[in-house]
């Protein structure tokens, strides 16, 4: 909404609102890398419990690359959980004098959902024999590395949904809040107040 001045309801700043992006696509990546590690872990599950000799040439360049995607994997997850401390940091910075309780905007029932399910899916790691040469005890260890991944890409769902609408209260937040800004003018010439009110205005008046 512009008023007849050119003065529009204040908004974020603009770096916030890249901020925000950067943070809900590193959320992203992490969520596509988990559910890539359990359609893995289900294929090698499958595999073992079908006896099969014939392995997918995908699951094969995943097997031989599982390093490089756990070192990516660790990368998101340190990458998004000091960008969401830091953005809430800067979230609540922005809302200062904006908003009269910054801390309420912030909280949403995702947050403690997102916790909860970082914390089983540590706990539910804490069972996994990597060590197990066995069959059953390969496929045991799949099975609950699977149920690990489930809980994990849960949790990041839920974050994201939950920053997508902290974005929107913030967003909110700015806009509700009475102040205003004028529009950003487009660069170029400025006519003088006799040129705009036509000829013979102001200045030497016509013979």
């Amino acid at each position: 909404m512009t008023t007849d001045d050119g003065w529009v309801p204040a908004s974020p700043p603009k770096t916030w609102e890249w901020g925000t992006r950067a943070l809900m696509l590193a959320v992203a990546a992490t969520c596509g890398l988990t559910a890539l590690f359990l359609v893995c872990d289900l294929a090698v599950w499958s595999h073992l419990r079908s006896g099969d000799e014939a392995v997918s040439p995908a699951l094969i360049w995943i097997i031989e690359h599982i390093d490089s995607l756990n070192l990516l994997g660790l990368f998101l997850v340190g990458a998004y959980l000091v960008g969401f401390f830091v953005w809430r940091r800067r979230t609540k910075d922005a809302l200062r004098g904006y908003v009269a309780e910054p801390d309420g905007l912030l909280s949403h029932w995702s947050v403690p959902v997102w916790n909860a399910a970082i914390f089983a899916s540590f706990l539910i790691r804490m069972n996994v024999d990597t060590s197990a040469e066995d069959l059953d005890g390969m496929v045991w260890a799949l099975q609950v590395e699977a149920l690990q991944h489930v809980v994990r890409l849960a949790g990041l769902t839920v974050l994201l949904i939950g920053l997508w609408e902290i974005r929107d209260r913030v967003r909110a937040g700015f806009r509700d809040s009475g102040v205003m800004r004028p529009t950003r003018r487009t660069p170029g010439r400025i006519p003088f107040q006799g040129d705009a009110a036509g000829p013979g205005a102001g200045g030497t008046p016509d013979r």
